[in-house]
């Protein structure tokens, strides 16, 4: 600043001050009273400024639920022209070798339409309609001008990170230069809560609601197609979903990629983490709306997000990504509004859904498959509520039973094994693996001394019992001549609960006074621990010397056998750790071992999805946070069975 600039600015403050004092003068107030009303000013701008902010974030977030209903209508009208629901995205591989188009890195090849761009002429917007050469890719140069056009029915204000400058830049490779660019959105389309995982389900592994993948080669066909409202090449009709429209999601929010690496959150890009949301349910990693789990989201490109801008910021963005995964495989509700998001109905009702939501709610809401009558009552005051644990059955309503250690044999020859009352720790890790914040290790004590059956119930009792025999595993299928004695699968939570009932009212069982029920999440532990306080030596391989039977998470997978085939554990108890995985009467709540009570816990008092267990820690190895076993009442697996406790009642 130069001597005549200062001498100006000199003069025009002396000037400004002294037509200050003069105001003064001429009004009669004093310096006393500017210094109040100053201060009283500056109150008032603290106090309002914060409710200005809140009153725009309020008609932000007003804006979103508006272009989610505009979106429902336009879906509802898509459905009236052509008798289906859009699919979630075209891809076509005409010009490729392989037929897996899930595994290509190179989406500009394989990317055509997706359902925003479908459903363009019923949001008024047949000009952008018209602009899209659909018989070639979302990336082809005719297609520039369309896909970089930014949708406001497409964009939610309160994402900073929508904004013309900061469109996806599609870049195959470190060494290529980008290959297009496309217009952020704010707007996915439910995929599902699937699995994301392609591989068969197994006795180390079971799954229930993976992928359904097709692929034919003459003529060429692809379909990718999860538990959601559309897939990949495939659009379903209203009549299909079993569970109405007022409780399953068709559209959520999500967010703009943070960098232009980032393919999250882009109108026209058919892919997951684009305009799709995939594999974000209780079988996930991604479970939940803008989950914060460090390995969230798996995105094409998040190892280079990583290099580029760094795992920090990504956190402390809130928009994690897998570093090592870089495949567009699965992605979750986002947004940048405080504390949830918001959530588009089939119905044409929006939601706002709390971050905390119960995942197992979130899980079935997005299921296409949950009956009509899970949701119908149960969902609105659920979406925010969180209930106390239940409590354990009154000790004085059972009758004593015999000594520890006793076997007792029922009315159609299934054997119990009374065990002791006792205090372990639950939820301990496997050896050399880390404990999961939300599922602490706690001590629980098992009050009571119980009788739990020795072996799975078996395809012959339970033939005895139901006057039917579900099970996958036949002799053709195991093998061998009989399978009597393997045990009983293919069988919902809901069948085994039936099973206790019919069985518990069985003249004989009733005049022994013996009634059967499904073991707690913490009995079955406790009896699968059976005493040991060490952390089980698991290992992902098996090992060549092991002849326990054990199965949770190891490979080669062990093939089902008959009960009994392996060692019993130091309680006497077979197959705890292998042959089928057992249901529990417990509900599914991630977050239930860090409050549930010491004392005889009965597991969280309302849900959706029950636990399943066929190991002493349901969290194993690496995927801790995926609970592949964790399963609706109403679905079977060829590979979920159970075992029951016998209760004697006075």
């Amino acid at each position: 600043m130069n001597a005549r600039t200062d001498r100006w600015q000199h003069k025009w403050t002396t000037a400004r001050t002294a037509r200050l004092r003069s105001c003064i003068s001429r009004c009669g107030v004093t310096r006393v009273e500017v210094i109040v009303a100053l201060v009283v000013f500056l109150i008032v701008g603290t106090v309002v400024s914060p409710a200005v902010l809140s009153q725009r974030e309020r008609s932000r977030l007003s804006t979103c639920a508006n272009n989610l209903r505009a979106i429902g209508n336009a879906l509802h009208e898509y459905h009236s022209t052509h008798q289906s629901l859009p699919v979630a995205a075209v891809w076509r591989g005409d010009n490729l070798r392989t037929t897996m188009l899930n595994e290509v890195k190179q989406i500009d090849l394989i990317t055509y339409q997706n359902w925003a761009q479908l459903l363009l002429p019923h949001l008024g917007r047949t000009d952008i309609a018209s602009q899209f050469d659909v018989t070639q890719p979302v990336m082809a140069e005719a297609n520039a001008s369309a896909r970089l056009t930014r949708m406001n029915l497409m964009s939610c204000p309160t994402d900073h990170w929508n904004r013309d400058d900061n469109p996806y830049s599609f870049q195959p490779s470190v060494d290529r230069d980008p290959v297009a660019e496309l217009a952020r959105g704010n707007y996915a389309i439910n995929g599902g809560t699937h699995s994301h995982r392609f591989h068969p389900e197994s006795a180390a592994q079971p799954r229930f609601d993976g992928l359904q993948l097709i692929i034919e080669e003459n003529p060429r066909r692809f379909e990718l197609i999860g538990t959601g409202i559309a897939g990949i090449n495939h659009a379903f009709r209203l009549d299909e979903f079993q569970n109405g429209q007022s409780t399953l999601v068709a559209v959520e929010e999500i967010r703009a990629g943070i960098h232009s690496l980032d393919p999250r959150g882009v109108w026209s890009l058919g892919q997951v983490g684009g305009s799709i949301t995939w594999a974000h349910g209780v079988s996930s990693d991604d479970c939940g709306p803008n989950n914060q789990w460090d390995r969230a989201d798996d995105i094409l490109g998040c190892g280079r997000l990583h290099e580029v801008v760094g795992g920090e910021t990504l956190t402390e963005e809130k928009m994690p990504c897998v570093s090592y995964v870089d495949r567009n495989d699965q992605a979750t509700a986002r947004s940048l509004h405080t504390g949830g998001v918001n959530v588009l109905f089939l119905d044409g009702t929006v939601r706002f859904v709390n971050d905390r939501v119960d995942r197992s709610l979130w899980h079935v809401m997005h299921s296409r498959t949950t009956p009509a009558d899970v949701l119908a009552d149960r969902m609105e005051h659920r979406l925010n509520e969180k209930h106390p644990p239940t409590e354990a059955p009154s000790a004085s309503m059972l009758a004593p039973l015999e000594k520890p250690g006793t076997v007792l044999t029922n009315s159609i020859g299934m054997t119990f094994v009374v065990l002791p009352a006792g205090t372990y720790t639950m939820g301990l890790p496997d050896l050399l693996v880390p404990e999961v914040p939300e599922t602490p290790s706690h001590s629980v004590e098992i009050s009571q001394p119980f009788q739990i059956g020795q072996f799975e119930v078996t395809q012959s009792q339970y033939q005895q019992v139901m006057g039917q025999n579900p099970s996958y595993h036949t002799p053709t299928l195991a093998g061998v001549d009989r399978t009597e004695e393997y045990p009983v699968e293919t069988v919902s939570w809901n069948d085994a609960v039936e099973f206790c009932r019919r069985l518990s009212d069985r003249p004989d069982e009733r005049a022994a006074g013996r009634v059967y029920r499904l073991p707690t999440e913490a009995e079955w532990e406790y009896a699968c621990r059976s005493g040991s306080t060490d952390p089980f030596d698991w290992s992902a391989s098996r090992k060549k010397d092991d002849e326990s039977g054990a199965n949770s998470g190891m490979h080669p997978s062990l093939p089902i056998r008959p009960v009994g085939s392996y060692l019993p554990n130091a309680f006497n108890l077979y197959d705890m750790r292998g042959n089928v995985w057992e249901w529990t009467n417990d509900w599914f709540d991630r977050y239930y071992y860090g409050r549930s009570p010491v004392k005889d816990p009965q597991g969280p008092a309302e849900g959706f999805v029950k636990v399943v267990r066929g190991a002493d820690w349901t969290f194993v190895g690496e995927p801790c946070r995926i609970n592949y076993p964790m399963m609706p009442p109403w679905v079977t697996s060829r590979y979920v069975g159970f075992r029951v406790v016998c209760d004697r009642v006075k």
